[in-house]
């Protein structure tokens, strides 16, 4: 589990833009554990440098298919029980979440309540429960 504010890269900035992987890299950071998954590991200094960002420092999706190893397949909206668990069963694909409208952490084991997370912000693993689950994304190999 990686953290955000890992000094080797949370002072530097996501895309073009002056925000700050320890400020607002939890999806970076997400990225990066899948790529460690998928065996093509790339820390979250090098997928804030080389991955595609809005101006407001959100990514580009589909610039994942263009950088790693891995594949964007699908962006979700609300909890998708289906699709997380899908994900989470399958062992060619990852599942990110984004929890609360702001935060995105890896999936790691679906419980009756919620799921089980790598959380980029504390670089711990963290329960969230079904009802904060507000999305998500499916990548992979």
């Amino acid at each position: 589990i990686l953290s955000q504010q890992d000094p080797r890269w949370g002072f530097k900035p996501i895309g073009n833009t002056n925000y700050l992987i320890k400020d607002w890299g939890c999806v970076v950071t997400s990225i990066s554990m899948a790529s460690s998954y998928f065996n093509c590991f790339q820390n979250p200094g090098w997928m804030a440098k080389n991955l595609t960002y809005t101006k407001d420092a959100k990514i580009i999706w589909q610039s994942i298919d263009q950088k790693t190893c891995f594949k964007f397949e699908w962006r979700f909206y609300g909890l998708s029980h289906n699709i997380i668990r899908e994900a989470l069963s399958n062992p060619r694909k990852v599942c990110l979440l984004q929890v609360f409208n702001r935060h995105w952490v890896v999936a790691t084991r679906n419980l009756f309540t919620g799921y089980q997370t790598a959380d980029p912000w504390t670089g711990t693993s963290k329960y969230y429960s079904n009802s904060a689950v507000s999305g998500g994304t499916v990548l992979k190999i």
